[in-house]
Parts: C-alpha cells; sequence; structure tokens
C-alpha cells in the first residue's frame, strides 16, 4: 500500500514512512463477512476505549475457543479481519489488550491450523515485537505462540531466517512512525502517545537487533543499511524512555559484533547523537549500556572522540552524574571506557578535574551505598593509570587521594565527598601504590601524611570528653571506633605488604609497614598514657589497645606496654582499673600475655581478682573469669570459689541478676567439684521454696548444659528431690523450655534405676500428702514414661493400706447428713451410721489444692483407668481390692458433691473440686458398667459366691466389709447397691440369688445384718418380690413393730429395714395380712402420743412406713388417724421450728407425702375423712408456717432442701383460696425467698388473691365518698421500689436467674395481673401511684440492660425460640423446665405487659432516655417483634369495644365504626341531620412508640376551633393520659353528643346543621326561637324585611351577610 503523501519508507511529515498498518488513520477492514455473532466485538476494536476493546477481545477469544471444536470451524472471514487488525491491537497502549491479542493468535493458530500458518508471515514483525514488550505478561503471552509453532531453538532461529524481509520491513515501518501518526492527539494524552511511540521504536529495535544476533545479515544489507541510515535511530540516545535508550546501545553493539563496516558511514551522526548529546544528557538507567557501547565504538572506531577536545573533557558530564540508577557494574563498564580512551594522558589539571568530576559522581545522594565499593576502586583505578602520565606534586595527592584516609580514620564534614565503606579493600593498594613510587618527593609525602594523620587521632583521644560530660559516651564510643577503624586499615596495609613480600615488622627506612607502625605504636602509646592520667576512665583508649591487641598483635609482643597498663604495684590504680569501663576491653590483652607469659599473667589476674572481691564488682570478676587461662588459679582462690557460688544461689534464688557471671563460671569450669556439687543442692531447693521458679530452671539448665548432665544425676538423692522438683514446678509456672532441656539431659544419663528413682517419686506422693505434693495430673504424666518401660501396673497403683486407713480415720470424724436419706437410694440407712470417735486428733492431711490422701488416690486411679490402662493386667484380688476402695470413695466423694460439703476436698464449693469429685465418680460407674458389660452368664447368673469371676468375687469382699453401723460399712453397702442395682438390670438377676440369701443368712433382723439386707433389697428392687425369704422378713419385721418402743436404736434399725423390705413391693401387694398391718400402725400410732420420744429420724421412718401400707389400711376405722395428722402437724408447726433444719428435712417429707396420699386416698374409712375435715383449717396454716420457715440462701441450693420446697410447694397450691385470702400479707416477703420453689408457690398464691380482689377494690373506690390515692399492695410496692444491681451478676450468674432477680420480675408480673383485671378507673390508679412512686424507668433500664439493649446486641426472639405466644403469656410452671429461657422468657412477657397496659409511660421513658445506643436497639427491637402484635391487638380492642356499644339513648346516635386493617386505621363517626362528623384515627407502625395520629376527616354541626379542640383532646387522650384508642373513641363521642344536647331545629331550614356546618345561633328577641345565620340572612334578603320568620318582630342585630366558610361550599 502506498504511503499517505509519499513513497514507501522516505520522508519525515505526516503520514510518510507509512503503509497505515500501524498507524491509527489506517482504514478499518472490512467486516461483511465476519459471523454477526461475532460482528460486534470485532468493530469495539476499532473504538478507542481500552476497556472496550478488553472486553472485545475476551468475546474473541471466547468465540475461538468455542468453535474451534465445532465441525464448521472458525470463518475465513475472522481470519482475514484479524490479519488486518493484529499489527495495530498489539501495540495498544493497555497491557490487557496486547495480552489478548497474541493469546488470539495463539488460539487462532491452534484452531484451524495451516490456514492460519499460511497468513502467519504478514504477522511475523508483530508477533516478533510482541516477544521485547517490557510487560512480562505481554512477552510471554507472544512467545508461547512462538513456542508453539517453533518448540526447538533450531526451528525459531529458522523461522528469523526465513520472516528476514518481513521483520525489517516491520522495523523500518515502525522506526518511522511518530506519535502523531501512532495515536490520534486529538483524543489521546500526550503521555499515553509518547509511552505508545517509545514501545514501537524499542521493539523495532530490539527485533533487529535479534535478528543481527541470530541471523547473517548480508544477505539483507541493503535494508540494515537503510536502516541505519536512519537519523531516528541514533536520536534514540536522547529519547525519554530508558528502555529506548538501552535497546538502541544494544543494538550498536550487535552492528559492531557483527559487521562494523555498516556504521561508517554513519559515524558522524553516531558520534554527534552519543558524544555530542548523550553524553550530556540525561541516561538514567542506561549508564551501563550506553558506557559498555561507547567502549566498543572506540575500539573499534577511535577516530570517534575527534581531535578538538580530549575525550576525558568529553566524558566529564556523564563521570559527575554518577551511575543515574544504573547497577555497580556502571563503575565497572566507566573504568573499561576510560582506559580505552584514546589519545595522550591528561595534564595534571585535567587529572584533577576529572577526578574531582568522579568524586561528585560517586558522593552524588542519588548514589546507591551498594555501589560505593565499586566506585571507589574504580576511582583508585584510575588514578593510578592517570598518575602514570606525570608526576604528582604533594598538592595534588592532598587533594585527590590523601583525605580518602583521613575520611575513613576520623570522619569530617568537609570531606563528606571522601565518604565510603569498605575502605580496608581499597586504600592499602593506594598507600602501596604511593609508598613504592620511584619519586622521592611522593614517598615523602606518605610519610608526612601519616605523621599528619597520627597527630589528629591523638589530638581527638586527648581532647575526648571527660566522665562529668554528658556527651561522654558519645566521645568516648566515637573516639573507640576510630581506633578500630586504624588498626583495621593497619592490618590491612601490613597484611598487604607481607602478601608482596615486604617484611611487616620494624624493617630498612622507606618502607610503608615501618611507616604505619611507627604511627601506630605512637598512637598506642598514647592511649596508654591517656588511661593512666585518666584514673582509666576514657575507657576509648583502652578500646583502642584491644584493637591493637586483636587486630595487630604484633605491635604488642613484648608484653611491656601491657605490664605497664596493669601497674600491681599501685593498688589505688587497680581499684580504679576494676571499677572503671575500660577492663572489659583490656581483659583480651591479658590473654595475650597468658600465651606468652604465663607467670606475669598469673600475677597480674590474682592481683585483679583480689582487689574485684574487696569492692564485691560482679562485673568485673566475670570479665576475669572469663579468661581461659584463668581456670587454674581461679581453682586455687578459696575466697573466689566462695563468692561465686554465692552469687550463683542468689541468681537461682531470683535475688541476682548476674546471669552473665553464672554462665561464664559454669562454662569456663572456674568452680571445683565439691562447690558444684554444694551449688546444686542450693539451686535444686530453690526449685520450690521461691514464687517464681523460673531463674532456679535457667540456672539448672546451665548446669546442666555446660558441666555436664553426670553432675545432677550421680548423686540419687539429689537427683530424686531434683525431678521432685522440677515436677512440682511445671504445676506453677509456664517454663517448658528450660524444664524440657533439662529432663532431656538427666533422662540421657540416667541409668537403669531411673524408673525406680521415678517410681519412688510417685508412690511417695501418693502415699503422703502436704502442700508440696505433686499435682496428679503430673504423676500420670510421669506413668506413661514408665508404662513404655515394661514396669508391672501393681507397682504403679497407690498402697490399699494406707487408702484404708486413711479413708476410715477420715470417715470416723464425721456422720453422713441425715438429709441425704432424700437423695439417696439408700434412704434412712444414713440414719443408722454411729459416730465412731477415734484417738486421733491431728487433721486430714491435705495438698496444695485441699485433696485428703484418698481422694488424691482415687483421682489419681479414676484418671489412671481413664487414659486407657487395661485393668484386666492386674491380679484379681488387687483389682478387688482397689473396686472397692475406689467406689467408697466415690460414694463418700457423691455425698459431699451433692451437699457441697468439706470432706475429701476441703472447698466442695470450689468448681474444680467439683469436677474432680465427679471425675472420680464418672469412673467408678465407667469401670462397674465395663464389667458388668463383659460379664457372661457363668460369671454371674450362673455363679456361685465362692466362684473366682470378678463379680462374685467383689461382692462377696464388700459383704465382708459392712458388718457394723460405721461410716465405712454404709458407704461399702451404698456402693453394693449400687453394684448390685446395675448386674440386676443389666444381666438380670442370678438364677440361685435364693440360695444366696440362706447361705449368707442376709434376710434377718440383727444389727451386723442390716446393711448387708438393705444393699440386696434395694440392689435386687422389685426382683425380690416373689422371694421368700424376703416375704419372711417382711412378716417378722412388722410382726416385731407390736413390741417397739420409740425411744430404741433397735426401733429405728427395724423401721429402716421394714422401709427398705416394703421398697420390694408394689403399693398395695404387701405380702403381710392387713390385720398385721392395722396392728403395725396401731402401735406406730401410740409413739406419736409422746411425740418429744421420736426421734427425727424415726417420725421419717414412720411416715413412710405409714404410706407404704396405707393402701391395704385406708379402710380401718379409729381414732389412729386423728393422732396420725395430728403428729403431721405437730411436725410442721412445732418440730420443724426446734430441729435442725437437715433433720427435719426427712420428717417434713415424708409427713408432707403422707398428707397428700392421706387426702388422696381412694377408699377411705369415715374415720379418715372426717380427720382430714377437721385438720381443712390447721393444715392450711401449718403448710403456710413451713413456708415461712427461715432458709440459708446456699443451702437452700442443695438437693435435699430443694425437695422439700418442690414438694412443699405442690402441696400448697391444693390450698383452697378462702383458706389463704387472709393471709397476704404473710405470703408477699415470701416472694423474696431465696428458695425457688418457695417463689413459685407464693407467686400462686399472690396471684389468686390479686386478681380474685380487683373487683372489690374497684366497687370500694366507687362507692367512697372522698376521693383518695389508691395503692398498689404495699408488699409488691416493697418488692419493686429496689432494684437488684445488675453489677452484682455476673453475665453467667445473671443466666441462672438469680432469686433476688426472679422475685423483682414476678412482682412486677403480680403488678400486670391487677391491671389484667382492674377497671379502667381502677387501671388510672396503679398507673398514678407506679409515677408516685417512679418505678418503672429503673425497672425498664433494668430489663433493657439484662437484654442486651444497652450493649447494643437485643435478645434475638428467634433464636430463643420465643414465638408470640411466649410473649404474651408467662407460665412459671412450664418455664422452670426450660432453665435456658426463663429469664428471658419473664423479661419478654412483662415487656408486652408494660407496652400493653403503661404505653404512655414506656413512651415518656423512651423520649427521656439518655443513651442513643439503647434507643436505636431498643426501637427496632419493638417495631421488629411487638409492634404489629399490638397494633392487631389494638384493633381488636376497637372492634369489641364497637360491638359492646350499648344502645344510644333516643336524641343520641350511635358511634360507627370502620376499622382497616391493612391501613392500620379506625374510621369513626356520628351522624348528624343525614350528614356524618367523622374522625380518622391512625396506628403507626412502630406503635407503642410512636404515637397514634387522630385527624379530621369531615366537620359538622362546629366550627373549626371547637373541633380542633376535639382533635386535641382526643389525640391527648390516647397519647399522654395513658388512654386506649377506645377511651380517644369515647372521648369523641362524648364532645359530640355533649355539644348537641339541646339543640333544636332551625325554623327556617328545618334542620340541626347548616350547609355552612353549623348550629342554630341566632336567637328572636321576642320569641326565643334559633336560626341559622346563613338562613336568617337568606330570609331577610328574599323577603325584603328585618323581621323575625316566625314573630314578625324587627331583628337588629344582623349585622352585614355572614362570610361563608369553605367548607360551606363542599
Amino acid at each position: 500500500m502506498k504511503p499517505f503523501g509519499g513513497n514507501s519508507h522516505t520522508g519525515s511529515s505526516f503520514g510518510q514512512g507509512s503503509n497505515f498498518r500501524l498507524s491509527y488513520i489506517t482504514p478499518p477492514p472490512a467486516l461483511d463477512q465476519i459471523p454477526s455473532s461475532i460482528l460486534v466485538p470485532f468493530k469495539n476494536l476499532q473504538k478507542k476505549d481500552s476497556t472496550t476493546k478488553a472486553k472485545a477481545l475476551e468475546d474473541i477469544v471466547a468465540y475461538v475457543r468455542n468453535h474451534s471444536k465445532d465441525d464448521q470451524g472458525i470463518p475465513e472471514s475472522v481470519l482475514v479481519a484479524w490479519v488486518d487488525l493484529y499489527a495495530r491491537v498489539s501495540i495498544d497502549n493497555s497491557r490487557r489488550v496486547r495480552e489478548l491479542s497474541h493469546i488470539i493468535l495463539l488460539d487462532l493458530l491452534v484452531a484451524t491450523g495451516k490456514r492460519m500458518e499460511k497468513k502467519i508471515a504478514k504477522l511475523m514483525g508483530a508477533w516478533l515485537a510482541g516477544a521485547f514488550d517490557k510487560d512480562k505478561a505481554v512477552a510471554k503471552a507472544a512467545n508461547e505462540g512462538l513456542q508453539l509453532i517453533a518448540p526447538t531453538e533450531e526451528k525459531r532461529r529458522s523461522i528469523w531466517n526465513k520472516a528476514q524481509s518481513h521483520i525489517m520491513g516491520y522495523a523500518l515501518e515502525a522506526i518511522d512512525e511518530t506519535s502523531e501518526t501512532l495515536s490520534d492527539e486529538r483524543s489521546t494524552k500526550k503521555e499515553d502517545a509518547d509511552a505508545k511511540y517509545y514501545r514501537v521504536v524499542a521493539s523495532s529495535l530490539s527485533l533487529v537487533t535479534h535478528l543481527i544476533q541470530l541471523t547473517d545479515i548480508d544477505k539483507l544489507e541493503d535494508k540494515f543499511g537503510e536502516y541505519v541510515a536512519k537519523k531516528t535511530v541514533w536520536q534514540m540516545a536522547l529519547c525519554e524512555d530508558s528502555f529506548v535508550r538501552k535497546s538502541l546501545y544494544g543494538f550498536l553493539r550487535a552492528c559492531l559484533d557483527a559487521n562494523p563496516n555498516l556504521l561508517k558511514p554513519q559515524l558522524g551522526q553516531i558520534g554527534q547523537s552519543l558524544i555530542r548529546h548523550a553524553l550530556r544528557g540525561n541516561q538514567s538507567a542506561s549508564a551501563t549500556e550506553l558506557c559498555r557501547a561507547l567502549t566498543s565504538l572506540t575500539k573499534i572506531f577511535p577516530e570517534i572522540w575527534g581531535e578538538k577536545k580530549s575525550p576525558f573533557e568529553l566524558v566529564l558530564p556523564l563521570v559527575e552524574k554518577g551511575s543515574q540508577g544504573s547497577s555497580r557494574e556502571y563503575w565497572v563498564e566507566l573504568r573499561n571506557l576510560l582506559i580505552a580512551l584514546p589519545g595522550q594522558h591528561p595534564s595534571p589539571e585535567l587529572a584533577s578535574k576529572f577526578l574531582k568530576a568522579m568524586r561528585k559522581g560517586i558522593s552524588n545522594r542519588e548514589e546507591p551505598k551498594a555501589n560505593k565499593s565499586y566506585a571507589w576502586s574504580c576511582y583508585l583505578s584510575i588514578f593510578e593509570e592517570l598518575v602514570k602520565g606525570f608526576i604528582p606534586d604533594v598538592a595534588f595527592l592532598q587533594t585527590n587521594i590523601f583525605p580518602m584516609t583521613q575520611q575513613f580514620l576520623i570522619p569530617a564534614v568537609a570531606l563528606a565527598e571522601w565518604e565510603f565503606i569498605s575502605a580496608p579493600q581499597v586504600l592499602p593498594k593506594s598507600w602501596a601504590l604511593l609508598a613504592s613510587h620511584p619519586e622521592a618527593g611522593v614517598r615523602a609525602a606518605v610519610q608526612d601524611e601519616w605523621d599528619r594523620l597520627v597527630g589528629l587521632f591523638v589530638s581527638q583521644l586527648e581532647t575526648s570528653l571527660p566522665e562529668v560530660s554528658k556527651d561522654h559516651q558519645k566521645s568516648q564510643q566515637a573516639t573507640a571506633a576510630a581506633g578500630d577503624r586504624w588498626f583495621t586499615l593497619v592490618a590491612a596495609i601490613l597484611e598487604n605488604t607481607r602478601m608482596q613480600g615486604r617484611p611487616t615488622g620494624v624493617a630498612s627506612n622507606g618502607n610503608l609497614g615501618e611507616t604505619v607502625t611507627s604511627a601506630s605504636l605512637r598512637i598506642v602509646g598514647a592511649a596508654r598514657d591517656v588511661l593512666t592520667r585518666r584514673d582509666y576512665k576514657p575507657f576509648a583508649a583502652a578500646s583502642i589497645i584491644q584493637s591493637a591487641s586483636t587486630k595487630c598483635p604484633a605491635l604488642l609482643a613484648d608484653g611491656k606496654l601491657v605490664a605497664s597498663v596493669f601497674n600491681t604495684e599501685d593498688r589505688t590504680a587497680l581499684l580504679a582499673l576494676v571499677a572503671s569501663s575500660s577492663l572489659v576491653y583490656l581483659v583480651s590483652c591479658l590473654e595475650q600475655l597468658a600465651a606468652t607469659q604465663p607467670g606475669r599473667f598469673e600475677s597480674i589476674w590474682t592481683e585483679l581478682v583480689a582487689v574485684a572481691l574487696e569492692s564485691k564488682n560482679a562485673g568485673a570478676i566475670e570479665l576475669l573469669v572469663s579468661i581461659p587461662s584463668a581456670k587454674g588459679p581461679a581453682r586455687r582462690q578459696k575466697a573466689l570459689q566462695d563468692y561465686l557460688a554465692s552469687i550463683m544461689a542468689d541468681c537461682a534464688r531470683g535475688e541476682n541478676s548476674s546471669w552473665a557471671l553464672f554462665e561464664t563460671t559454669v562454662t569456663s569450669g572456674i568452680l571445683d567439684q565439691a562447690t558444684l556439687q554444694h551449688l546444686a543442692r542450693l539451686i535444686t531447693t530453690a526449685l520450690v521454696q521461691i514464687p517464681d521458679a523460673k531463674p532456679a530452671l535457667q540456672a539448672i539448665n546451665i548446669l546442666a548444659k555446660k558441666s555436664g548432665p553426670r553432675l545432677l544425676s550421680q548423686d540419687d538423692d539429689l537427683q530424686m528431690q531434683l525431678i521432685t522438683n522440677l515436677l512440682a514446678v511445671t504445676e506453677l509456672q509456664t517454663v517448658s523450655d528450660d524444664l524440657s532441656s533439662v529432663r532431656e539431659l538427666l533422662e540421657a544419663q540416667s541409668s537403669s534405676s531411673g524408673a525406680t528413682v521415678l517410681q519412688a517419686v510417685i508412690q511417695k506422693n501418693l502415699d503422703d500428702a502436704s502442700p508440696s505434693s505433686l499435682k496428679i495430673d503430673t504423676l500420670l504424666r510421669e506413668v506413661s514414661q514408665l508404662r513404655s518401660s515394661a514396669i508391672p501396673m501393681e507397682n504403679i497403683l497407690p498402697n490399699f493400706g494406707i487408702w484404708l486407713r486413711e479413708l476410715t480415720n477420715f470417715l470416723q470424724e464425721s456422720v453422713p447428713d441425715p438429709s441425704l436419706s432424700l437423695h439417696s437410694r439408700l434412704g434412712g440407712a444414713y440414719f443408722l451410721v454411729e459416730n465412731e470417735r477415734s484417738n486421733i486428733t491431728a487433721p486430714p492431711k491435705r495438698d496444695a489444692e485441699g485433696r485428703s490422701i484418698p481422694a488424691r488416690m482415687a483421682l489419681y486411679v479414676s484418671k489412671l483407668f481413664f487414659s486407657g490402662i487395661n485393668s484386666s493386667e492386674l491380679p484379681l484380688d488387687v483389682r478387688v481390692e482397689y473396686l472397692h476402695l475406689l467406689s467408697v470413695t466415690a460414694e463418700v466423694a457423691e455425698d459431699q458433691w451433692t451437699m457441697d460439703k468439706d470432706g475429701l476436698w476441703t472447698n466442695m464449693s470450689d468448681e474444680v473440686a467439683k469436677g474432680e469429685a465427679e471425675q472420680v465418680i464418672r469412673a467408678t460407674r465407667h469401670i462397674f458398667d465395663g464389667i458388668v458389660i463383659s460379664l457372661t452368664d457363668s460369671d454371674w447368673r450362673e455363679a456361685d459366691l465362692d466362684g473366682d469371676s470378678l463379680a462374685p468375687r467383689l461382692i462377696t469382699h464388700m459383704l465382708g466389709r459392712i458388718q457394723s453401723f460405721s461410716s465405712v460399712s454404709f458407704y461399702t453397702a451404698k456402693s453394693l447397691c449400687h453394684f448390685l442395682e446395675l448386674l440386676v438390670d443389666t444381666r438380670g438377676p442370678p438364677v440361685n440369688y435364693e440360695a444366696w440369701f440362706q447361705k449368707l443368712a442376709l434376710m434377718k433382723t440383727t444389727p451386723r445384718t442390716t446393711y448387708a439386707a438393705i444393699a440386696f433389697l434395694l440392689g435386687f428392687g422389685r426382683v425380690l418380690a416373689q422371694s421368700p425369704s424376703v416375704e419372711r422378713l417382711c412378716r417378722e419385721l412388722i410382726s416385731t413393730i407390736s413390741g417397739s418402743k420409740p425411744g430404741l436404736q433397735s426401733t429405728l434399725c427395724l423401721m429402716v429395714l421394714l422401709n427398705a423390705c416394703m421398697d420390694v413391693y408394689e403399693p398395695g401387694t404387701l405380702p403381710v395380712p392387713n390385720r398385721n398391718q392395722l396392728l403395725a400402725f396401731q402401735q406406730m400410732g401410740s409413739w406419736m402420743d409422746t411425740p418429744d420420744d421420736m426421734s427425727p429420724a424415726l417420725s421419717a421412718e414412720v411416715c413412710k412406713a405409714i404410706f407404704h401400707m396405707l393402701p391395704n389400711i385406708q379402710s380401718a376405722y379409729g381414732h389412729y388417724w386423728e393422732q396420725l395428722i395430728s403428729h403431721c402437724l405437730v411436725l410442721w408447726n412445732e418440730k420443724a421450728i426446734q430441729d435442725p433444719r437437715n433433720e427435719s428435712l426427712p420428717y417434713l417429707y415424708a409427713s408432707i407425702k403422707l398428707m397428700l396420699a392421706l387426702e388422696s386416698a381412694t377408699d377411705p374409712s369415715e374415720d379418715l375423712v372426717e380427720a382430714l375435715a377437721e385438720c381443712s383449717v390447721l393444715k392450711p396454716v401449718g403448710l403456710l408456717e413451713l413456708l415461712k420457715l427461715p432458709r440459708d440462701g446456699e443451702v437452700l441450693k442443695l438437693p435435699p432442701h430443694q425437695i422439700v420446697d418442690e414438694l412443699l410447694g405442690r402441696a400448697v397450691e391444693k390450698i383452697p383460696f378462702e383458706h389463704i385470702k387472709d393471709f397476704s400479707e404473710d405470703l408477699y416477703p415470701l416472694l423474696a425467698s431465696t428458695s425457688r420453689p418457695i417463689q413459685t408457690a407464693a407467686f400462686g398464691l399472690v396471684q389468686q388473691i390479686i386478681t380474685a380482689s380487683q373487683e372489690e377494690i374497684a366497687m370500694d373506690l366507687l362507692l367512697e365518698k372522698e376521693k383518695r390515692e389508691v395503692n398498689l399492695p404495699q408488699g409488691l410496692l416493697d418488692l419493686v421500689l429496689e432494684v437488684p444491681p445488675l453489677d452484682s451478676y455476673p453475665v453467667d450468674v445473671l443466666l441462672q436467674f438469680p432469686t433476688a432477680v426472679r422475685s423483682y420480675l414476678l412482682a412486677w408480673h403480680l403488678i400486670f395481673d391487677a391491671y389484667s383485671k382492674a377497671p379502667h378507673k381502677l387501671q388510672d390508679e396503679y398507673t398514678a401511684c407506679i409515677k408516685r412512686h417512679g418505678i418503672l424507668e429503673p425497672f425498664l433500664d433494668f430489663m433493657f440492660a439484662v437484654l442486651g439493649h444497652s450493649a447494643a446486641t437485643p435478645l434475638n426472639l428467634e433464636q430463643k425460640r420465643l414465638t408470640a405466644e411466649y410473649i404474651r403469656h408467662y407460665d412459671i410452671t412450664t418455664a422452670e423446665d426450660d432453665e435456658e429461657k426463663n429469664l428471658d422468657w419473664l423479661l419478654v412477657n412483662l415487656c408486652y405487659l408494660t407496652l400493653t397496659y403503661l404505653p404512655g409511660l414506656f413512651r415518656t421513658w423512651y423520649i427521656d432516655c439518655s443513651s442513643k445506643q439503647t434507643k436505636v436497639a431498643v426501637e427496632a427491637w419493638i417495631k421488629k417483634y411487638f409492634s404489629s402484635m399490638l397494633v392487631q391487638e389494638a384493633l381488636n380492642e376497637v372492634a369489641k369495644w364497637d360491638a359492646e356499644q350499648e344502645e344510644p339513648a333516643d336524641d343520641e346516635k350511635r358511634l360507627q365504626i370502620r376499622i382497616s386493617y391493612a391501613a392500620r386505621e379506625v374510621v369513626a363517626e356520628y351522624e348528624i341531620d343525614d350528614e356524618f362528623a367523622s374522625i380518622v384515627i391512625r396506628v403507626p407502625a412502630g406503635y407503642p412508640l410512636e404515637t397514634v395520629e387522630v385527624q379530621s376527616q369531615k366537620r359538622v354541626a362546629v366550627d373549626e376551633k371547637k373541633w380542633k379542640g376535639w382533635m386535641i383532646a382526643t389525640q391527648g387522650i390516647i397519647t399522654f393520659a395513658n388512654g386506649t384508642i377506645t377511651d380517644g373513641l369515647a372521648a369523641f363521642r362524648r364532645n359530640i353528643v355533649g355539644a348537641l344536647k339541646g339543640q333544636t331545629e332551625c325554623a327556617i331550614c328545618y334542620s340541626i346543621v347548616a350547609t355552612d356546618k353549623k348550629l342554630p345561633d341566632k336567637r328572636c328577641g321576642t320569641c326565643k326561637n334559633l336560626f341559622h345565620g346563613i338562613c336568617l340572612y337568606k330570609w331577610v334578603q328574599n323577603s325584603g324585611r328585618n323581621s323575625c320568620p316566625l314573630c314578625r318582630n324587627p331583628i337588629n342585630f344582623l349585622g352585614d351577610k355572614p362570610k361563608r366558610s369553605a367548607t360551606a361550599y363542599e
């Protein structure tokens, strides 16, 4: 295609040099053959927005990939269009567009194969150019296509060869483009246009460069010549884009490597661009490539530099700019360039100028620090090259080389341009160069310069600030750093001299080594003088001596200077030295002295240690003992040994922090063996003596690591104590790193006796208990390690003898709480335990957590078997013994856990103690379950008690332990009962259990067999109902009652056994004749005549026995029923007050249960009925007295108390209303009871009283002549006047619904119960009472704080499953069964009741609420859960009120009501003369927080002012007077009826209401008739007479024509 305005590849004006493939004005391709499904994306590629193009390309990618698998494939028209578009799209400014263009080309190649390959030649230039894109993603996309068609390097090279012509054509076209031809300046920013242009030019240069490197350019010599002749190419040396510049320099080097002759015709243009302009211009990020290109160019064409100016002068602009952001390679390439420059050496003046330019470039602020070392190396190399051309004078050296050393040694601001990093690697070479210079003047200048540097250094040292100065540290550190640099440089110079074969010490004159050595000795001497003169305070001087000693040891090899520093004859000087900070630097000199003069070293060291001990300077001692050569002298000093042991022990106890001294002492081996052993014992003891064991552990760890673990393990006593204390430490603190390290070291060195020691530690901590005893978890952790060592299992169990002894001693001091009989299966067996006083006076031993020895052993065993250890590995006798002891301990723990009573654990109220007790109980049950599950029939059902299976052996073992009334026997019987019950329930009873009873002779009434019989009776349960042995026992027991007396222990034993025996039988099925039962009942009745002779336990057992017999004796006659009921009342009214609470609970429960059974008897005798009737008044009194009994809040939480209170509550519920209505004042305080059942019972009673009394209160209020204040019951007010302090109830406590909070909320519920039954007038009085006492606001604050609104986290009713039914109604009985939502349910219901009965007061509280967060939460919550419900109920109430309207009087009308539930509005209409006065009441969606709105719908019969007054009054009644919508409707009706009272019709229109909506208001003075003003006006106008229409008398008060209101025309 011909270019616009010229021929191809010529010219530079707009449009020239382009065939419009890349230009934006290239005509678009023909798209008429493109499929419609892809036409729009192709058209969108012509648009200018990059986002639109990217989206279009993505659509094309999807199209190509989707159609690549179709039968029809991709149409040819798509390929042709893409070939035309590809070149322009591939140079777009958008990275994504360029990437997608190459992806599409790749996809087309894959999809169409050879069809696309035929056209690929036209795209080759643009495609290969994409591979050189700066963006990695774009380049990757282009390269992937190349790798697809040419997977090997050989094939890729072949492609480049074949496509030479196309590539050069593209490159020539691209280089001829401009930013104006590539981008439309009307719609493209200049920076975007430039970016595209630079990208195209860089791709052109890269293409040609790569083509030169891969192909033979001779074939296209003309095109290459044409390309290099382009002025545009060489002008790119000044391009703003560094990538373009680097591409040009790469192109130049490629040309020079391939065929330099091609460049000869263009040398003038190249020199003009690169040397005249590029060196002066910006070369950021391309300076390195420029140097490489110029170096290559100079080597081939040195004439490129011309002859007018020295090349060094031409390079100056580039050099003084530094690397310009390039890498450190720049300085290497710059050196190569400078060396390659043609011409003569520069003059001293030009050389100095050039070096100054280099320093400027090196010190440039933008020069990276990483480049500094390379830059100064380059500088010295150039310096060396430059001075080869002339003899430098002193001034030249002082200007261009000497300041480098001074700035390194003693930095100064004036020499900032000389700052560098790696001087020791650079400077020695420069000094060697100058020192070996053939000119004597140069060598003399070197000597003078070192003398000058020494003078500067000594001056800085001597003028360093004294100790009193605030900058003393800063000054000394600066001088010390200078000294370190000095000797670092000297060491490097001497090493360089040695490597060059020159002597390193004091040698012949003129030697560099001699010069620097002499200078250094002067500095060391000056440092010594400053130290001794200023009492060793300038530590910089000491640091200088240290640097000399460590870096140049040959300088101080004779030791004279060291000896002069440590003057042992001057004790004052030694004291100053030890106390100074210089000592830390000088100890290294001592070590050097020890190597050459050990005798002098020991003398000096000993004196220094003596001085340090005298002054107790731990820091100095640490430094001195850290010297490796001090080990021998230190062990010979007893004072030092004692001092070190003392300091180290203090460190272990946390009383000293000299850990560096500690570690140094141990590491250096200073301490002798005896001292180490003594120290190890001290540290071991410190582990458990100090609150924080971390220091002691750290000390042990250091000892074990540095001195070897054998120090700690070779003594068995020490090892055992150490292991015990280490285990104790793990329980107290988290110090696992140090501890594990010590344990690993100990275990690594332990002998086979290590396991034995650990086993002894475990056994000792089980057999005894003290505050220092190891925790059970610690012991178990160690047991797990022992088990891996194949230790027999019985060796890790507690000592059973000690366990039984400690448990027996523990139980001898107390008897079980009798109230537990209500909670335990053994019942009255608790009453039989005898208190066995022993001679033991010492309290039980306990560990730090309050566990006794039995508790520790039981917890240990339970956790041991829970950990997975198989108990079947134990011998059978051992298993039986530990099962017995574990089960007995578990039973004791269960009782103490139930009663929250101290015992096996000191504080059973503690959650940890409770958890451990529960774990022991659960473990016992788990083990018993495992035993039962593993039994076979031969082991149990068919077993003999003499068998070898576990179950019979365990039963026999327990039977042997329950032959008395001791506590151990009791708890063994209790354990046996549970075990038998589990066996029978799971496996069934033994086949020959009757033979067991006969063999064991258990079923008889002897003290020795009582507990055993009870255990079997209750364990086997109803299974024994058919047992002849049990039947005989039951008959014998009932018969024996007749001869028993109430005051004997045998009688109580008889009754307990009888009740256990009767428990075996179903009610009414006792296998004893009724007569015998009746005789027994009569005998027990005779005991009741003397209640003082009956113990609380006997009273309980008698009531239980009668309860069992009742079904068989309820039809009996006699006065015994009256005796029985009277006895129960005595128990309630007298005994319950006198007896201790825990003793009275059993008989209260039994008597109440018996009384309820008597009242529900199915076939009572007449005597029983009469007895019950006679006590109908006394019984409620007695029950109420029981309610009022004082109760301890904490004790009430215990199960026995709750059991009794719950039964009492159920009994109270059955009291008729007439028997409680006079006791209301006594019941209110019970609402504040700490017993929940009592609260519940009191609530039910008070609720009955309140709801039943409202009608009576309302009637009294109505009949009273004088108005008085009506208050809520004072008892209720007392309960709600004080809000429970929320701060006293943490969240976890509050969730348990404390009784104080429950009492407060139940009292509010009773207040709303009063509202629910009170008439409207009485409700108003109650509301006024609430206002007077100000109790609602605190209640609402409390409510919404608990519900979470105050914290902006209101309760989610859906999650709590609180439906609308729950919101409306609260049932206290149901709520008690669902503890999770009890509190929330009650609060939500109270909120609903508040909104229902006190909406106005609630709204006032909401408006006055000061917390915006609370208001927002409350508003959203109320609207979500309550508003719709309350709106519905309000509208339902209106509907109910409308239906119940009384029939109006003759002169009145009915108020007509229309309700719209959807619109939440009520329309009220009153008929007046065929018109309706109507209002509309709208209920908002946020009701009741948002107020009801009353609006006028149609005004009739009254003026505007009065009508508005009615609207306001109606609104006020609903909103502010705590009224309801029905109250507002009633007020509206009263206003209309009142306004119409006495109104007559107008005598003119015969209507009450005129057309202007007014009533007759013009009265004739003569006839007294009323007229409408507008009617009278019309009469006068029509008649022409100003007279009354009726009496015809003149009317003179008409005045002007009345004004018609707007409504008159309606």
